[in-house]
C-alpha cells in the first residue's frame, strides 16, 4: 500500500514537473564561477533539484551507515549480555542446586539420628 502511495505521489509531482516545464522554457542567464550561459529556466531548476538530491543522497547514505554502525554495536552488546547472564544463571543454579544436595543430605542424617534416639 505505502509503494502505491509512493508512486502516485512520484507521478503527480512529474506531471508538475512537465507542467511547470512548459511554462516556463524561456532563456535564463546563468553565471556559474564566472562563465555565463543562457539556459532555459526549466533546465536551471531541473539542476539545481538533481545537485540537491545528490546532496540529500549523501547525507542520508553517511547518517544510514552510521545507524548501521551503531545498530551492529546494540546487537552485540546485547547478545553479550545475554550470554552473561545466561552464564550467571547457570553458575547461581548450580550453587543453589549444591546447597540442595547438602540440604538434602544434612536431612537424612537428621532423620537416621532421630530414628537412632528413637530407637533407643
Amino acid at each position: 500500500m505505502k509503494n502505491q502511495q509512493r508512486l502516485i505521489v512520484g507521478l503527480v509531482l512529474t506531471l508538475v514537473l512537465i507542467v511547470f516545464a512548459l511554462l516556463n522554457g524561456q532563456g535564463v542567464a546563468v553565471n556559474f564561477f564566472g562563465a555565463q550561459f543562457t539556459w532555459p529556466l526549466i533546465v536551471v531548476i531541473v539542476v539545481s533539484v538533481l545537485i540537491g538530491a545528490l546532496i540529500t543522497a549523501l547525507v542520508s547514505t553517511a547518517s544510514m551507515s552510521q545507524n548501521k554502525k551503531a545498530l551492529k554495536a546494540a546487537q552485540k552488546a546485547a547478545e553479550d549480555a545475554q550470554a552473561d547472564a545466561a552464564k550467571n544463571l547457570k553458575d547461581e543454579t548450580a550453587k543453589l542446586e549444591s546447597q540442595i544436595a547438602d540440604l538434602q543430605k544434612q536431612l537424612a542424617a537428621a532423620q537416621a539420628q532421630t530414628k537412632d534416639d528413637v530407637q533407643e
